[in-house]
Order: C-alpha cells, then sequence, then structure tokens
C-alpha cells in the first residue's frame, strides 16, 4: 500500500472519531462554538487529507458536509437533530469506504451512487445544489468560469490590452487564475508563494492583499491574509494538476482576445450562442489559411462552449474533414454524415496532438511571427517573500514542543512482548540451574554468582516488560468512545430519554484489555437501557428527573483496573428474580426462601436467567449477562452487582491490567507441578493435621476466626494422595468471593509465565486455563480456579 495512504487510513479514524463525538456534545448543547469548531476543524482536515488521493466520491461528500459544517459555525443554521442524523450518516458511509479502501486501495464501486442522496440532504439545508453557473473540472474541485470574472479587473487595462492585440495575432487564448488561500492554510503545510512560483508559462502575478490589515497588537503570521491573480499560457489540464491539492480554493478562467476586449471596454460578455459564432468563425479562418492544428483547437472550444447544431455543426464539419486530410488522419466527413461529427472530433483531439497554445502553428501556410505585449509596470515583486523562511519557534502559537509519536504496527509491539515474555522465562531457567549447581555439584560459589546473575537479569527484564507494557497501554476512553453513539440510538429507539456520563477516561489498561471490554460493555449498557432505566413518564411519576442518567467510570486498582457501568433507573427488585429464578428451574424452593437479596441478584448472571417479559433483538434471551461474566473471566477478572430498589443499579468489572504476562504460584500434587494465578492467592498456610475439622461432611480449617472449608486437590483432579505427615500444606484461594483452602504437597515460587491456551486433546478440559513453559523446561499446567472449585462442588 501507498504509504501516504497508509497514514492518511490511521489518522482517518481519529478524525472521524472526532467528529462523531463532537456532532453527539453538539446535539445536547448546539450553542457552543468552540464545539462547532472543533467538528469543523476535524471535518476540514480530513476532507484536506482525503484530496491527496484519488477519491472524487468522498472529496465531494466531504465537502458538502464541510459546507453544512460552515453553515453552523457561522450562525446561518441551527444544528438539529435531522441535519446531525445526516453528518452521522456521512461520517458513517466514509468509514465503510475506507475498510473498504484499506483492503482494495480503492473505493467501492456504488460510491457514488451511495453518496448522491447524502449530499442532496445535506445541502437541502443550503437551498439545494449550488448553481451550475460555474462549472467543475474533472478533477472534482477547481472551477472552470466560462465568462471573464469581476476579479480580472485586478490587472491594469493597458496591460490586458497589449495581451488582447497579440492573442488576437496568434489566435490563441491565455489562462488566468484565482488562487485564495484559506487562513490556516501553513497548519496543513501548505505553502502557497511555493506553489504559485510553480506556475508553467507565468505570465503575469498579481499579490491581493487584504483592505484593512490588523493592528500590530493584534496581527498572527500564522494567518494567511493574501490572495493572488494569476495569467499564464499553460493548459488547463497542468494547472488543475498543479493545484490539485487545493481545489476549492482556485479557480481558472480561459480568456481569448475577444472576452479581454469586452471586459477592457466594459461590454457585457457574449453568451453561450454567441461565443459559438465567434468560434466557429476562428475555425472557418483557420480552414481557409490550412491551420489544421489550430482547426482542431478551435472545433474541441465550439463543442466545450455550448452544443453545436444546424448550420454551426456542418461548418464545424466541414473544417474537421479538411484538418483530417491536413494531417492525414484516415477520417472523411460530409454534410450528410452528422451523427459522426462528434466522434470524429473527439477522434482527431486524441490521436492529433496540437501544438503548445502560444506557439508558432506548426502547419501554417503563410508564418506569421507573433508581435510581442508592450511591457506593462511590474507589480510587486513576491520573490523574496518567498525565499524567507518562517520566524516562528516551536514554543509559538503553532509549533511543537519535544513531543513526536512514531505510529507501529500492532503485530510488532505485540511480536515484541511475547519475546519479552520468552526472556522472562529464560531468566527463570537460571534459579532452576543454580539449585542444580548446588545440589547436584557441590559448588555454592557457582550457585551465588548465578544467582547474582539472576538478580541482574531479572531487574533488566522487568524493566524491559514494564517499558513493552506502557507502549500496550491504552486509556479507557478508547472503549468508552464507541458508547456515546450507542446511547443516543438505542434511548432514541425505546423512547427514552438518558445522559450519559463518563469518569476516568484517562485510566490506563493493556490493549487486549481494552479490546476485549468492549463486548461485555455493550451487554451491560443494553441491559440498563432496556431493563433498568425508566421512560421519561415513568420517572417522573416516581418523582425523578425526566432524563436519566448513565455512568461508565474507571480507576486504578492496583495491578486491576475496576470499570462500573451505573444507572438511576429502576434497580434490581431481588424478590422478582427470586421468584424468576424459581419459575426457570435455576434454583430449589429451599434455595427461593434462603437466598439474601445479594444472592439473589447474582442470579442474573445464571445462563438462561431474564426477566423481559419479550424476547426483542435488544436483549430477553437470557444471554447477555451471562455472556458477560464468562467473557470477563476468561480475561481473568470478576463480575458483581448492587442494586437499591427504585434507585439504580451498578455493575463492577474487575480486569488485570495486562493480559500478555500471567504471574502464577507454583503448588506440587502428588509429583505433579501445576500453576495457580497469584490474583487468586489469598495466603499459604500450613496447619497441623490435628487443628483440622469437618462440618457437614466437609473438611474445614479455622484461620483467624473464620471457618474455611479445605479441599483436597489431588482428589479433585483424581490424582493419588500422599500422606505427608502431620502438617497439611494448604493455598487459601477466593474465587467469586468465596474462600477456599486447598491441600497440596509443596509450595514452590511465583514466576512470570506466557499462557497459552490449551489445544489439541486437552482443549476440552475446562479445569485447565492454559499450559506455560518453566525455565527448566517443564511444561506448567495453570488452572482453572472456578472449574475446579465447580467440580468440588458437583462430586459433594
Amino acid at each position: 500500500m501507498n504509504p501516504l495512504l497508509a497514514q492518511f487510513l490511521a489518522e482517518a479514524n481519529d478524525l472521524l472519531a472526532s467528529v462523531d463525538a463532537g456532532l453527539l456534545q453538539l446535539e445536547r448543547d448546539p450553542g457552543d462554538p468552540e464545539l462547532v469548531n472543533q467538528v469543523f476543524r476535524a471535518a476540514h482536515t480530513f476532507k484536506g487529507s482525503s484530496g491527496l488521493f484519488d477519491f472524487p466520491e468522498l472529496t465531494r461528500l466531504t465537502h458538502a458536509a464541510e459546507d453544512l459544517l460552515e453553515a453552523v459555525r457561522g450562525g446561518r443554521l441551527p444544528l438539529d437533530s435531522a441535519m446531525a442524523d445526516d453528518l452521522l450518516a456521512t461520517f458513517d458511509l466514509i468509514r465503510g469506504w475506507l475498510a473498504h479502501v484499506t483492503t482494495h486501495e480503492r473505493l467501492p464501486s456504488g460510491a457514488g451512487t451511495d453518496a448522491a442522496g447524502l449530499i442532496t440532504r445535506l445541502r437541502a439545508p443550503l437551498g439545494g445544489e449550488p448553481r451550475a453557473a460555474v462549472q467543475a473540472s474533472s478533477t472534482g474541485g477547481i472551477t472552470t468560469i466560462g465568462g471573464a470574472p469581476d476579479w480580472l479587473a485586478w490587472f491594469d487595462a493597458e496591460w490586458l490590452t497589449a495581451t488582447a492585440s497579440w492573442l488576437d495575432i496568434t489566435s490563441s487564448t491565455m489562462r488566468f487564475v484565482r488562487y485564495v488561500p484559506e487562513a490556516d492554510c501553513f497548519f496543513r503545510a501548505e505553502d502557497p508563494i511555493h506553489l504559485v512560483r510553480q506556475v508553467p508559462a507565468l505570465d503575469r502575478l498579481g499579490i491581493v492583499q487584504p483592505a484593512t490589515w490588523p493592528e500590530p497588537g493584534e496581527y498572527d503570521e500564522y494567518v494567511c491574509l493574501l490572495s493572488f491573480v494569476i495569467a499564464t499560457r499553460a493548459a488547463i489540464g497542468e494547472l488543475e494538476h498543479l493545484f490539485r491539492y487545493v481545489p476549492e480554493q482556485v479557480q481558472i478562467v480561459e480568456l481569448d482576445a475577444g472576452a479581454i476586449t469586452r471586459h477592457v471596454s466594459g461590454e457585457p460578455p457574449l453568451k453561450a450562442e454567441e461565443r459559438v459564432t465567434v468560434v466557429v468563425a476562428e475555425v472557418r479562418d483557420s480552414e481557409q489559411a490550412a491551420d489544421a492544428r489550430a482547426v482542431l483547437h478551435a472545433a474541441r472550444r465550439t463543442f466545450e462552449l455550448h452544443p453545436v447544431e444546424g448550420a454551426h455543426l456542418r461548418s464545424v464539419a466541414r473544417a474537421v474533414s479538411a484538418a483530417a486530410r491536413a494531417l492525414g488522419v484516415p477520417k472523411d466527413l460530409t454534410d450528410a454524415d452528422q451523427p459522426r461529427v462528434r466522434e470524429a472530433v473527439d477522434f482527431l483531439l486524441a490521436e492529433a496532438t496540437p501544438a503548445p497554445l502560444g506557439a508558432a502553428p506548426a502547419a501554417t501556410a503563410v508564418p506569421i511571427t507573433p508581435a510581442e505585449p508592450a511591457e506593462p509596470a511590474e507589480p510587486a515583486e513576491p520573490a523574496e517573500a518567498a525565499e524567507a523562511e518562517p520566524s516562528g519557534r516551536a514554543d509559538e502559537h503553532g509549533g511543537q514542543v519535544g513531543t513526536r509519536v512514531l505510529k507501529v504496527d500492532q503485530e510488532k509491539v505485540d511480536r515484541l512482548m511475547e519475546l519479552v515474555g520468552e526472556l522472562n522465562v529464560a531468566k527463570n531457567g537460571l534459579t532452576f540451574l543454580a539449585d542444580a549447581a548446588e545440589e547436584e555439584f557441590g559448588s555454592r560459589v557457582l550457585s551465588r554468582r548465578i544467582k547474582d546473575q539472576y538478580a541482574g537479569l531479572h531487574r533488566i527484564a522487568e524493566e524491559l516488560q514494564s517499558g513493552v507494557m506502557d507502549i500496550r497501554m491504552l486509556p479507557i476512553s478508547v472503549a468508552f468512545g464507541r458508547f456515546p453513539r450507542l446511547v443516543r440510538d438505542l434511548s432514541r429507539r425505546l423512547g427514552k430519554t438518558v445522559e450519559l456520563h463518563t469518569e476516568g477516561d484517562d485510566t490506563m489498561a493493556d490493549k487486549d484489555v481494552i479490546e476485549a471490554l468492549v463486548d461485555p460493555l455493550v451487554h451491560l449498557v443494553r441491559n440498563s437501557l432496556d431493563h433498568g432505566i425508566e421512560t421519561a413518564e415513568q420517572r417522573q411519576a416516581a418523582g425523578k428527573n425526566p432524563a436519566a442518567r448513565l455512568t461508565l467510570a474507571a480507576v486504578a486498582d492496583g495491578d486491576a483496573v475496576l470499570v462500573e457501568v451505573s444507572d438511576d433507573g429502576r434497580g434490581v427488585d431481588p424478590e422478582r428474580v427470586r421468584r424468576t429464578a424459581y419459575e426457570k428451574g435455576l434454583i430449589s424452593e429451599d434455595q427461593r426462601e434462603s437466598l439474601s437479596d445479594s444472592e439473589a441478584i447474582d442470579l442474573v448472571f445464571r445462563p438462561g436467567f431474564s426477566t423481559a417479559e419479550e424476547i426483542s433483538d435488544l436483549s430477553g434471551r437470557g444471554v447477555g449477562m451471562d455472556a458477560v461474566r464468562a467473557s470477563v473471566e476468561k480475561l481473568g477478572g470478576t463480575v458483581t452487582m448492587r442494586s437499591k430498589l427504585g434507585q439504580g443499579a451498578s455493575t463492577r468489572l474487575r480486569l488485570p491490567l495486562s493480559m500478555a504476562v500471567t504471574q502464577v504460584m507454583v503448588v506440587s500434587v502428588a509429583g505433579q507441578r501445576f500453576g495457580i494465578p497469584v490474583d487468586l492467592v489469598v495466603e499459604t498456610v500450613r496447619v497441623p493435621a490435628a487443628e483440622m475439622g469437618r462440618v457437614l461432611h466437609q473438611d474445614v480449617v479455622v484461620l483467624r476466626g473464620d471457618v474455611v472449608p479445605v479441599l483436597d486437590l489431588a482428589r479433585l483432579l483424581e490424582m493419588p494422595s500422599r500422606d505427608e505427615g502431620a502438617d497439611r500444606a494448604i493455598l487459601v484461594v477466593t474465587v467469586n468471593g468465596q474462600r477456599a483452602g486447598l491441600i497440596v504437597e509443596q509450595f514452590h515460587r511465583e514466576v512470570d509465565v506466557i499462557l497459552k491456551p490449551m489445544e489439541g486433546l486437552l482443549a476440552y478440559a475446562d479445569e485447565f486455563s492454559g499450559t506455560a513453559l518453566l525455565g527448566d523446561g517443564l511444561v506448567l499446567l495453570v488452572l482453572n480456579m472456578k472449574e475446579v472449585l465447580g467440580l468440588a462442588a458437583r462430586t459433594a
């Protein structure tokens, strides 16, 4: 892919996200001028960047959106919901186009059709499409004007008269250009002076100053206040190519001697039909002078100016036929062959390239030496201004101080993280080597030196891992960013008024956690909007604000991040949950009577549970909240819900900051080592066997006044259990808020591992969450403690 296109696509996401966020805020606060400017700047920057590529449909669509935003910014139109919908739909369509461009490097084949309706809707508040008095060129933005424009008066009459005389002698035309750079052009890396100096065949350059200059105290050197008028003999195609990056800032007009003379004398410009008559006369004159190439040029201008019919058409046909014979082109045109006239003209123009305009004709019967126009007084010379370098400094307005951003492909960062993980695994091998040096070879000195090397390598590896983790860290706002639009659309669909608030947007987490967090949050927000939040009428009847409040909040908590979704809706009714769970067979009648309110609320995460009376495409199938818990636990996190009837509910997700490297506690069971995530470990204790108790067929131990159930991990894993003397090594873990003790044979060290998912025959062994490679080459099985404890409950 073109590197410039790849960079544009990378930046487009940020610009489109900025536009979406700004439009949603503008709906709530349409009078905020800073918000309007923010959206307009983002849309304008996107349109300017898109103009670098051959995407005319994209340029036209963004131009229509920019025109509407400009009217809003100028106070000519108030932004209403319909306009916001059209603008959001526009940038949604553009986002889809860019996804296609990412794969195919071109817009979809139906882009023009898709854009047409939106352009009409965007321009409707402005009075419809622009009038066609100004004809757009094929490049999609530069305008070509038919008659002499008002700004031609900048050129002095004496020079125009001399130029008209020269054009009349040479039977040629002159192109005039008006270039009005935008005030903030410097911030888009546009250099108007440099662009003007590249105009080919430049005859005249005028620098147009503003009517009044700002006061010295208000002058801003980073604002462009000048515009330019240019006279050139270059072809229109050359000018369109030169100004292709700023098409909306340029107007071009092509004038012959007669048009210039009429402008100088104050006569009105000829109508299209009159211009055709004049040019047809030129065709006849060229034919009589046997100037075949001049015939072709005049014929082209005839068809560009107006549809040619009747006697004019026959005159052009005869002239083209003569030109064809003179140039040796095998075309035989007659007056009766009318349908082929235009085709023949197109063919001749394509195959027989005319000489450059203004040059001596290549096939004239009578050579003519064009008279040079009198030298007019030159305008102020802009060369010195063009050579001068900007005097701004990096610490002034518009500069950038000390911040450089390098955009790196995500796969490269992921690969770097994998290598860091492998380095940690290799580093851990030194501890096994140190033990072997002392136990197998009896060398304490060598063992100590290996451990010293391990300490230094461990420090470097930790710093490297921390540095790579910082690269992977993203603000939680990346996940929160999609919800203003989701809440807006769903609340309208449900007929509810909801205000979304976000807190802790700058809280950082690993990119994998951020990406995996989106789906659970979508489920929670949809459930809150559908089940938790009442309609405006219901809220008013309950004495609440008609507009509900939905909050997404995030905060860092040590090596974890807490994300909470809360609302001020009707809350969860524990009694209704008990009744629904009982009716669906999820709990027994005894459990219905004994469950506390908090335990009843937790039932909403059971598979198949739903209190919705009707199934819709939003909710009611009983898989939403279950999917939330399953997704979060797969990430190594937990989910809890709190609610107060009539006042709202909140769901808290606790997730690890990173999923790239997992810290596990290694234990031995029946001679086999297993790993248990450190996040679940509460403590390790050794308890005399005599202090073990039994309650209702369950082994228990009392730790600091709390009764903790104890399970034999070997038996749970169906492995031979060993009686290791009078003491029991117990690893205390907590899962879903419940503590349990696991009897193991031996405690080992904590290690950092790269957790690989189970594959092959063990892919369906739910009691294992993955495998990891230890430093001594041993493959470690990491336990899924939720499934292990669930297995114990099922076999009890």
